[in-house]
């Protein structure tokens, strides 16, 4: 039987360490895809680095970048809201 949990038997801890997990892994995949783009762009002359730090989104961006970090903040924190829920 496979063991379904990290630490000890206890489901909340459960629950958060799929969170930290999950996030560990996005990260990392992330920061590696965002470098290899950072570095082509760069070595193209398409973009510099200094242009994505400096760069100021416009109304419309910045809603869909709000909505975007709303879906994913839930998406992350579903193994926990959920059983919260599930409880009330």
């Amino acid at each position: 039987m496979a063991k379904d949990y990290f630490l000890d038997e206890e489901p909340s801890v459960d629950r958060v360490m799929k969170v930290v997990v999950a996030l560990a892994r996005e990260t990392y995949v992330l920061k590696d895809r965002l470098g290899i783009v950072e570095r082509k762009l760069d070595e193209k002359g398409v973009l510099t680095r200094a242009d994505l730090d400096d760069y100021k989104p416009t109304d419309d961006e910045e809603k869909e970048i709000l909505e975007t970090r709303d879906a994913f903040v839930e998406s992350v924190l579903s193994p926990i809201v959920a059983k919260r829920i599930d409880v009330e």
